[in-house]
């Protein structure tokens, strides 16, 4: 079969997939993400949306070679360095479509949460994923579970320096690739690469059973249909399911694992304690990066980099906070190994404990949006005594993600070493 006909039947065979699992689309709210020029569904036949990295005019810049006269669609949602949570918000569809997406998520988790947490109760999911088995990733190893599980509770910021080299070292046409570690550490890459890869034979069983047992992967499977004819993608429905005992593959339950005791959750925990510096609005990556260089040109991740060493060296997470001044000022803080601007949000706003030096001797400013979100009066930030929540939401997985990708790779070995043996006496 030639790759014109291919490509005819692989619309057609999507399509009647999609439709049997939603028949009443038309009547519904959609979202298509990375459709270009093959959307799955039309505007004049849907109530669908488009959402991309880029807007048109870009997609048509990068891609037009690739696709020669074919028509790019109008993108409604543009995401550039954004998450889909920050960029949808509290808008909701009921049905979402990802043709050949997923396999390029640095977070497989994060991203189906953000979907879930976009998608009304009972909406479908829509995916058409390769099988490496027939595709330039045929000499990589499958993704296992427990690799996604650590990007995900790796705080929502992937260390994606192995998916790099792993997709450059077994590409198939890898004696061509000059492969140099400098050049991954920095990001120098201009490599469209796989960060996973998955098997038609073995999804079910290796990647989504497995995550829906341990309470990652809140859909049922609907559908799970290969074509021969078409051997290098399957395709998946999903449904959005709210009860964990009710979760099924293919009409099979799944025994889930009973929820955590919250009781035994570390609130000193660095993985929380960093999700609650997320969540807080007062670590601001972006500013980070710009204004220590040297962080930006390491690839470090932004907050990684600030929690675990740039606290302690007189960094700040942005211009409302000085870290520094914090542990000089608070020395009971600087004795217990706690990071400051999380002990400041914790408990230091609440026990009227300062963030800036007065302002006439202070060396940084507080930022001219003084209103920001999460900071209400008096410089307080909104809701400073931070719960020690136990469960991670997209929303707070996805604000450093973006700006991780100027630097994904983890914080030094040497740094958490040290933070940890700061906390170590202090763990319940």
């Amino acid at each position: 079969m030639s790759e014109i006909a291919k490509d005819k039947k692989r619309d057609i065979v999507r399509r009647r997939v999609f439709m049997k699992n939603v028949p009443d689309y038309a009547k519904l709210s959609g979202l298509e993400i990375g459709a270009l020029c093959s959307p799955l569904l039309t505007k004049e036949e849907s109530n669908v949306k488009y959402y991309d990295i880029f807007p048109k005019e870009t997609l048509i810049e990068h891609f037009q070679e690739f696709y020669p006269g074919r028509t790019f669609v109008d993108v409604d949602f543009v995401a550039r360095t954004r998450s889909l949570s920050e960029v949808l918000g509290d808008v909701k569809f009921d049905y979402f479509i990802a043709n050949h997406v997923i396999e390029h998520i640095p977070d497989f988790i994060g991203f189906f949460k953000a979907v879930y947490e976009s998608l009304n109760e009972n909406g479908k999911f829509f995916l058409a994923i390769p099988d490496r088995r027939f595709t330039f990733d045929i000499d990589r190893s499958e993704t296992s579970a427990g690799h996604l599980v650590v990007d995900y509770e790796n705080n929502g910021s992937v260390d994606a320096a192995e998916h790099i080299l792993d997709a450059l070292i077994y590409h198939q046409e890898r004696d061509n690739l000059n492969i140099y570690w400098s050049d991954i550490e920095s990001q120098r890459y201009n490599f469209v690469h796989h960060h996973h890869v998955f098997n038609y034979e073995t999804f079910l069983s290796r990647i989504i059973r497995p995550l829906i047992r341990m309470r990652y992967f809140p859909f049922s499977v609907l559908d799970c249909h290969y074509e021969p004819d078409l051997d290098n993608e399957f395709d998946i429905v999903l449904e959005k399911c709210t009860d964990w005992d009710k979760i099924h593959i293919l009409g099979t339950k799944v025994p889930v694992q009973p929820p955590q005791d919250e009781s035994s959750v570390n609130i000193y925990d660095f993985r929380l304690q960093m999700s609650q510096i997320t969540k807080s609005g007062w670590f601001d990556p972006l500013w980070y990066l710009t204004t220590y260089p040297t962080v930006r040109i390491s690839g470090l991740n932004p907050l990684k980099h600030y929690y675990f060493w740039g606290a302690y060296h007189g960094f700040n997470p942005s211009e409302r906070f000085d870290s520094k001044y914090y542990l000089e000022s608070n020395p009971d803080v600087c004795q217990a190994g706690l990071n400051p601007l999380w002990h400041y949000l914790h408990n230091g706003a609440q026990e009227g404990r300062r963030p800036l030096p007065p302002e006439s001797e202070s060396p940084v400013q507080t930022s001219a949006a003084g209103t920001d979100e999460g900071k209400g009066q008096d410089g307080q930030p909104s809701g400073a005594n931070l719960s020690a929540e136990t469960e991670k939401t997209p929303a707070g997985t996805a604000s450093a993600e973006a700006p991780a990708e100027a630097g994904e790779t983890s914080a030094g070995t040497a740094a958490a070493d040290s933070a940890s043996r700061r906390n170590r006496g202090k763990r319940k």
